[in-house]
């Protein structure tokens, strides 16, 4: 999906990997009665992906596992994970260039009761939309979390894109960072930018034919 990428820390992108930005709250400091909601949001041509981490802390954790464990036989199955993400999603609100986009569902990776409990079982929900292709130029993407606000914090970032041509130009955040909004830039696909340098190839190549048939024809219709 790509690598993370802070607006104002440009020297991060040579950590890569799946670092998030560094946050005045992290993962593995937030308090226990809270719901923890990261959020990292990667751009491509026609499709954003969406990867949410959702981490309940102790004192929260039995009102976090009803929500997922919904027939409360102590073991997260497929179906309930599968449900729960989509209720999550229904919370989300995407929007590319103003246009609403639904998120659906791609994969999700449920932990343990156990581990919810104790504080460290971490629900991880990847979702994508589908977009028309976005044409070259500059675009916005825009990202709102609206799932359990009462006893939830958030974070939120943009991943570099794997997409070269696609360019990260800003990131702006709620104070609470429900909300997140991007800006970024589309250039030249690399086989459109290949096709481009062909027909300056043959622009140019004909250019230069054009001219020595010029100068051969004025010669040929000199009188003598």
């Amino acid at each position: 999906m790509g690598r993370n990428l802070s607006s104002n820390s440009s020297w991060l992108l040579a950590v890569g990997g799946w670092l998030l930005v560094v946050l005045p709250t992290t993962a593995g400091a937030h308090r226990l009665d809270e719901y923890l909601q990261a959020t990292r949001v990667a751009i491509e041509r026609d499709r954003v992906d969406v990867d949410i981490d959702l981490t309940a802390g102790v004192s929260i954790a039995g009102q976090v596992t009803t929500w997922i464990d919904v027939n409360g036989d102590g073991e997260i199955s497929q179906a309930e994970s599968f449900a729960y993400a989509r209720q999550v999603l229904s919370s989300f609100v995407l929007s590319v260039d103003g246009a609403t986009t639904p998120l659906d569902v791609a994969e999700t990776v449920a932990p343990t009761i156990n581990d919810i409990a104790t504080g460290v079982g971490t629900l991880r929900v990847r979702a994508s939309a589908a977009i028309p292709a976005r044409a070259a130029g500059r675009h916005q993407l825009s990202v709102i979390n609206t799932h359990h606000p009462e006893s939830s914090v958030y974070l939120a970032n943009a991943l570099l894109p794997a997409d070269t041509a696609i360019q990260i130009l800003g990131q702006h955040r709620s104070q609470d960072q429900r909300s997140l909004t991007i800006d970024y830039h589309v250039g030249m696909s690399r086989a459109w930018g290949r096709i481009a340098w062909i027909l300056i190839g043959f622009s140019a190549l004909g250019a230069i034919l054009w001219r020595r048939l010029d100068r051969f024809t004025t010669v040929e219709t000199q009188p003598i």
